[in-house]
This record gives C-alpha cells, sequence and structure tokens, in this order.
C-alpha cells in the first residue's frame, strides 16, 4: 500500500494566500501600478479639444485714432466661443488669461457698417496649444468721423387741455439745449430736438402740468442707432428724457404801471405824471400769485429833467405775468412840471467824501468829470453847493479808478439830474 501521509500534510494554494505573501504583493502591486501610469500616459498624452466661453471687451479707438474714424456699435463686449486642441493636459490648464483676443481693422478704410474679423491667439509662455475655430469670428459695426453738435429743445403740446379762462404759460424744460454726438454722417441728419408732452385723459386743466419726456431728434432719414445725447453740463451721462413743467395761467386784463426810484420825500404828486402807450395789458398770470398790474419797470430821477421825455420796456418777460395780446413793447412817457426849473451848481473835488476805503490806505481825488451839477428845482428854490453832499465809495473796484459820485439834496423837493464820476487815487 503506498504511503499517502504526504499528500495529505500538503496543504492548498490559493489567490488569498499569494494576497498575504509579503513577496507576491509587492510584486502584484508594481505590475497593477505600471498598468495605471501606461494607461494614463496614453490618455493624458493623446491630443482633445477643449471650448471656452468668454465675454471681451470691444476695444478698437486707439487702432482707428490713425485713420480719424471712431467704431460705433450698440454693444461694449461680445460672447465668444473659442475651441482649442492640444494634449489633454495642456489644454486642461488654459484659462480665458492665456488667450489673445484682437479685433482686426487693418481693412477699415472708409465710413459705413463693416464687418471686423476676430482673432485670437495663445498668448501663454509655457501652455503648448492650437486655437481652432472662434465663434463667432467677426463683429459688425458703424466706422465714421465723430461730430457734436448743440440743439434748442423744441416743446409740441395741444394747447387745448386748460379750462376755459386759462392758458398755458411758458414751458419749462430741465434742459433748453442738449449736446448731439455721434457718427457725422448721422449727427448732419438731424434737423432739431424735441418732446412731446402727451397729457393723456387730462382736460380742463387750471393747475401747472408736469411730466418726463422722451428726447426726440427729427430730420429726413434720422438714424439714432449711435447717437448720444447729453446736456451742456454733464457731457458723460446719456440723456434719454427731460422734464417737462407747463404753467396753467388765469386770463386777465392788467393795468401798465411803473416803479419811481429815488423819488424826493417831500414831491408833490402832480409835480411829475406819466403815460403809456399801452395802458392795459390782455395777461396770463398763476391763479395763487397775487399780481393786480403789469409793472413794466423802473423810472430813476436821475434821469428826469424838466420837461417830457420818454423811455421804452420790453414786456416780453415780466415778472410773474405773461403777455397774450402780442404786445412786445411799452413806452412810458414822463412828464416833470414847467413848475420847476434845472439849477445849475458848481461842485469842487475836494467837497468830495471817501467811503469804503481799506483801513491804512491814504486816497484822494484826483478829478471829476464837471464841475457843473444839474439839480430839478421849484424855480424860485435857492440851490448852491452847501446845499449838497457828495459821496464816493470805493469798496467796489471801478474801471481806471473811476467812481459814480453819489449827490443828495438837502431840499426834500429837489433831486440831481444826469450822472456824475470822479477819479480816485
Amino acid at each position: 500500500m503506498a504511503d499517502n501521509s504526504n499528500k495529505k500534510d500538503k496543504k492548498k494554494f490559493s489567490f488569498s494566500d499569494l494576497i498575504y505573501n509579503d513577496k507576491y504583493l509587492i510584486v502584484l502591486s508594481i505590475f497593477l501600478a505600471l498598468i495605471v501610469w501606461i494607461g494614463s500616459s496614453l490618455s493624458v498624452g493623446a491630443d482633445d479639444t477643449k471650448t471656452i466661453k468668454i465675454t471681451a471687451p470691444i476695444e478698437l479707438s486707439g487702432k482707428l485714432s490713425g485713420i480719424g474714424m471712431q467704431y460705433y456699435a450698440l454693444q461694449n463686449s461680445i460672447d465668444l466661443s473659442i475651441t482649442l486642441s492640444g494634449q489633454k493636459y495642456v489644454i486642461g490648464q488654459v484659462t480665458a488669461d492665456d488667450l489673445n483676443i484682437t479685433f482686426d481693422t487693418s481693412a477699415v478704410n472708409r465710413t459705413g457698417n463693416q464687418s471686423i474679423p476676430i482673432r485670437v491667439t495663445n498668448k501663454s509662455k509655457r501652455l503648448d496649444y492650437t486655437v481652432e475655430s472662434v465663434y463667432p469670428s467677426s463683429i459688425e459695426g458703424y466706422f465714421d468721423v465723430n461730430t457734436t453738435k448743440t440743439f434748442d429743445v423744441g416743446l409740441k403740446y395741444d394747447t387745448d387741455k386748460v379750462a376755459d379762462g386759462y392758458v398755458f404759460g411758458t414751458p419749462v424744460l430741465s434742459e433748453d439745449k442738449i449736446i448731439v454726438s455721434g457718427p457725422k454722417t448721422y449727427v448732419d441728419k438731424i434737423d432739431n430736438a424735441y418732446c412731446e408732452v402727451d397729457f393723456g385723459d387730462k382736460t380742463k386743466l387750471t393747475e401747472p402740468f408736469t411730466q418726463d419726456c422722451d428726447i426726440k431728434l427729427d430730420g429726413d432719414g434720422v438714424e439714432t442707432s449711435y447717437i448720444t445725447i447729453t446736456s451742456r453740463t454733464d457731457t458723460n451721462t446719456p440723456l434719454t428724457s427731460l422734464s417737462v413743467t407747463i404753467p396753467v395761467l388765469e386770463t386777465v386784463t392788467l393795468p401798465v404801471t411803473s416803479t419811481f426810484e429815488d423819488r424826493p420825500t417831500g414831491l408833490d404828486r402832480n409835480v411829475v405824471s406819466v403815460s403809456y402807450s399801452k395802458s392795459q395789458l390782455y395777461s396770463g398770470v398763476l391763479s395763487t400769485a397775487d399780481i393786480s398790474n403789469a409793472n413794466i419797470g423802473t423810472i430813476y430821477f436821475g434821469d428826469l429833467t424838466v420837461g417830457s421825455q420818454e423811455f421804452e420796456f420790453d414786456v416780453t418777460n415780466l415778472n410773474g405775468v405773461s403777455v397774450l395780446d402780442g404786445t412786445k413793447k411799452v413806452t412810458a412817457k414822463v412828464t416833470v412840471s414847467n413848475s420847476y426849473s434845472e439849477h445849475k451848481v458848481r461842485i469842487n473835488k475836494d467837497d468830495i467824501i471817501i467811503e469804503g476805503a481799506q483801513q491804512g490806505k491814504k486816497l484822494s481825488v484826483n478829478s471829476i468829470d464837471s464841475k457843473t451839477v444839474t439839480v430839478i428845482a421849484p424855480k424860485n428854490a435857492n440851490i448852491n453847493s452847501s446845499n449838497l453832499t457828495l459821496k464816493c465809495d470805493v469798496s467796489k473796484k471801478a474801471e481806471n479808478n473811476q467812481y459814480p459820485i453819489e449827490i443828495t439834496v438837502s431840499n426834500s423837493k429837489a433831486w440831481v439830474y444826469g450822472k456824475y464820476t470822479a477819479t480816485i487815487e
């Protein structure tokens, strides 16, 4: 009988025994690592493609300055889709900072709409890759010489929206002039600028109306796509609308009047009379304003002498009053009674009192433009130099050191006719 004891003592050799055996485990680990490394190297080193999406600013002005033109577009940037090719591990590191994006204006040599190619190149010094495609591959824009013009802003509105007995006053706009800039070809087509008021369903207005109105440009074939509108005070902030206020005025007939300045305190009322070329003005006033007459201006007694003299006043811009009957000017005829006469009084430069001089400064009257002063006083009045007080205020700078002489008369019924000056050293 054969001896089988050795066979029974032999152990079976399994894969688990191999794993738990240190020598075999080391060999197996090295083998598997080698397989993984070879596979990874083959994968990473293979050529591949990658698409990068980027928003690029459109900057052409510097390149166009040499040909005297400017680029106009409705956008300041463009979204690009850029496809790259190269080794997978290389293009995996590429970012937007590694791309050089330019807009090729080398073919621009005329005004008008043109297509500008977009060039994208590799600007990285350490990554080797190729730009395969760019989408979009070009931008569209308009090229022209830039120009600016100033326009008055007109206003269009329905004048029948007020109640009976009321009219619209002079409208007030937040800007009465605007600056328009853009391509010369487009700007030259603009004839005027205006705003149009939309009252909606409002009628029979008795109160001022305010609205923000869009700015519109008028002209034959006007194109506004590349036009910029700004104010005269802020040329950096575009304007699209203006605030418009239209006063609503009550219609009234106002008596014409004027103001007399420097009237002598003792003057009798019948000494000076005034009449007007038009005694009444059909006008519009704010219903809340306390206006009962149309004051056309100021008449100074220094301009009045014996007899009649006329003064013409512009009434197109009276304070608080809008003249509605078409009157542009009113003449005031002022008459000084023949109970008064001109009295010639000699004056001396040494009699002038200097006021308003800086402390420590010594000033003196060098000369006067007239040695005689005309005083308007009653015929029987006795007027001489002792009745006059002469002063010069040097606190305000005067041309050629010539200052007006302020002359007062001690007689409360008299005044000085004319203007006189003194030269102060």
